[in-house]
């Protein structure tokens, strides 16, 4: 449901200047459904925009020194800097192509922080910004610039004409480009901050992990045939709610059975895979991605924890790091990385 029009009037957001600052504010970290582009008005569009971009900047609150957004937590991946950077920097080049504003924020930042590497081809040479000897903006510089984005964008919100519907062709469909854009990121960057050594972060305040156990084991995962049938996939033009262009049109698909599990594969059932030598076997896998296991070098999941020493997949002066050091573990629950001590748990 879309935010009520009837708010009070938005607070002045404080310029944030370093990662400090950005712990020290309050945040509201519960996530805004998306809006009808059929009805919405001015004040829930703000409102919908400063809840993505707060979020955002509440992931960064959670690195435990400033030097640390300057490291490089995936091989395939730029270092976090570009992200901070990088989501801002699209409202703006969506917003100058479509025409509601005509002047830049930072023609410099703009390029910079425009495109990043793609994560999906994983066998790309390591691009030149990825490396360690890339001199990248400062933390102010980049929250400085992040402060006169939204700045524009509030700007923008009190000044242009807001004709309803918002479909495709829109001049401010821009927009709310940016916005879910920018809600990718807050998926995509919560996995790169996971990706880094745990003495890294710090836990924000207020910030809830999830359950650790639950009540009840799950129970038997059979499989459950489903028939035969016609699917329709594709989103109407005229739909109310923000789309990407792979989402639109028609294709009637004739599925044949086919035969499910009832649930989502456990980790227990998928600990079974990988005891059972899946990791081995490449019968079970396409052929890109037992490319992409060979290139890896991957034995288990990610953020599985053994004690093998596997490399973690960092980049940069993080290469050679491992959380895979269960065997070194030492009584106090710390873990040997790098011939540093590190904690298994971020406070």
């Amino acid at each position: 449901m879309p935010v009520s029009s009837k708010q009070a009037e938005p607070e002045v957001v404080e310029r944030p200047r370093s990662l400090q600052t950005l712990r020290e504010r309050k945040f509201e970290f519960r996530s805004l459904v998306p809006l009808d582009l059929r009805c919405c008005n001015r004040r829930q569009i703000r409102a919908y925009f400063e809840n993505t971009y707060d979020v955002d900047e509440y992931l960064f609150s959670g690195l435990a020194d400033e030097q640390y957004i300057n490291k490089c937590p995936d091989r395939l991946r730029l270092p976090l800097i570009f992200y901070l950077g990088h989501t801002a920097s699209v409202y703006v080049n969506k917003l100058v192509l479509a025409g509601l504003i005509d002047k830049r924020v930072n023609r410099h930042f703009e390029t910079l922080f425009e495109t990043g590497v793609d994560e999906m081809s994983w066998d790309d040479t390591e691009n030149y910004r990825m490396g360690g000897s890339y001199k990248w903006p400062s933390v102010t510089e980049v929250l400085d610039y992040r402060h006169a984005v939204r700045e524009m964008v509030f700007d923008l919100l009190d000044r242009e004409p807001l004709d309803l519907p918002v479909l495709t062709g829109h001049p401010w469909w821009s927009l709310f480009m940016g916005m879910e854009h920018e809600r990718i990121h807050l998926e995509t960057s919560s996995v790169l901050f996971r990706q880094l050594p745990v003495r890294f972060l710090k836990r924000p305040e207020n910030w809830k992990y999830a359950p650790l156990s639950m009540d009840e084991p799950a129970g038997p995962n059979e499989f459950v045939c489903v028939p035969s049938g016609k699917v329709t996939i594709g989103k109407p033009c005229k739909f109310p709610s923000y789309g990407w262009d792979n989402e639109y049109g028609n294709l009637d698909v004739d599925v044949p059975e086919f035969e499910a599990t009832k649930y989502l594969v456990t980790n227990g059932e998928f600990l079974e895979f990988v005891k059972e030598g899946g990791y081995q076997r490449q019968d079970l896998w396409t052929e890109e991605g037992w490319k992409w296991l060979k290139f890896c070098q991957a034995t288990h999941p990610t953020f599985w924890v053994c004690d093998e020493g596997c490399q973690s997949g960092c980049g940069g002066d993080l290469a050679s790091y491992s959380h895979c050091n269960l065997a070194r573990e030492g009584q106090n629950g710390t873990a040997v990385e790098n011939g540093a001590a590190e904690s298994n748990g971020a406070e």
